[in-house]
């Protein structure tokens, strides 16, 4: 049998995909955004000109200003640092921790080490994500770091099953027999054959956890959990707007437009990256 042709009628042409590409794309633009507000925005993020305070936007503020005279671009820009800020550390934390606990659980598969792991990732994983970032936040304190413990917790256990489970799969391969034979330990065999290839798929993962981690941040800032005054916050941001949502809609729809863009590029970007490391689940148009 052949191989499947990537140019034939109805496949994608490449691993190009057009979620790749947009999702790339989106992105780019939002960590664009972040980095450059390091080194400038159009006005200081946090400074206040009540003379200036609910306008619309125009050549002088592009999104308009908000209720203390703030620039909302400048705000926006600033948020979008501090939105990748939480979704870095929240991934950061359960993909490091989470890969460990899996690849320790798949070592010592069908043992009392490997139950009480996957019992634990299935006990988390029964309560809803939100719900327990907002308890966990709610006992810890409000800020941005209790938050990236949150949701770091919380994503432990789909890195934990993801890993445990595809390195079962490498595990049973004939190349880990061989390094057996080779004198390799089981330490050596997971670090130097079952993490490379298990790291594809565990990219594609962080990058929806991402989406996932950004979107948990703007629902924790919006009810005062997360990223705290006078540091800028999408989800904050939104809050703040409700008061002015007949008269000044713009200072809704430019936040959330913002967390729209960034949650669909990245789950974009994870669905282009899946079906570019694995051709066998790409599908067609």
């Amino acid at each position: 049998m052949s191989a499947i042709d990537d140019t034939a009628p109805g496949r994608r042409h490449g691993w190009l995909s057009p979620s790749l590409l947009i999702g790339a794309g989106l992105s780019v633009l939002i960590v664009l955004a972040a980095l450059v507000s390091y080194a400038w925005t159009p006005y200081p993020p946090t400074q206040m000109a009540i003379l200036q305070r609910l306008q619309g936007p125009s050549a002088a503020h592009w999104f308009g200003t908000d209720q203390f005279g703030r620039d909302v671009f400048s705000m926006i820009m600033v948020g979008a640092r501090n939105s990748l800020a939480v979704g870095l550390g929240a991934v950061g934390i359960g993909m490091v921790l989470g890969t460990a606990l899996g690849l320790v659980a798949a070592l010592r598969r069908d043992g009392l080490l490997d139950n009480l792991i996957m019992r634990t990732a299935d006990f988390t994983h029964a309560f809803p994500a939100v719900l327990t970032a907002i308890m966990m936040t709610a006992i810890a304190g409000p800020g941005m770091l209790n938050a990236v413990v949150a949701i770091g917790v919380l994503n432990l256990p789909y890195f934990a099953r993801l890993a445990r489970g595809a390195a079962l799969q490498v595990w049973a391969q004939d190349f880990i027999q061989a390094a057996r034979a080779n004198g390799l330990s089981n330490r050596q065999i997971t670090i130097a054959h079952v993490l490379p290839n298990i790291a594809g798929i565990l990219v594609v993962q962080a990058t929806i956890q991402f989406a996932l981690a950004v979107l948990a941040e703007a629902g924790l800032s919006y009810l005062g959990l997360g990223t705290q005054p006078p540091n800028p916050s999408w989800g904050r941001m939104l809050n703040e707007a409700q008061t002015f949502m007949a008269t000044q809609p713009w200072l809704a729809i430019f936040p959330g437009a913002a967390i729209a863009l960034a949650v669909l590029g990245l789950n974009l970007l994870g669905d282009g990256l899946r079906d570019a490391i694995d051709p066998r689940l790409r599908r067609s148009r």
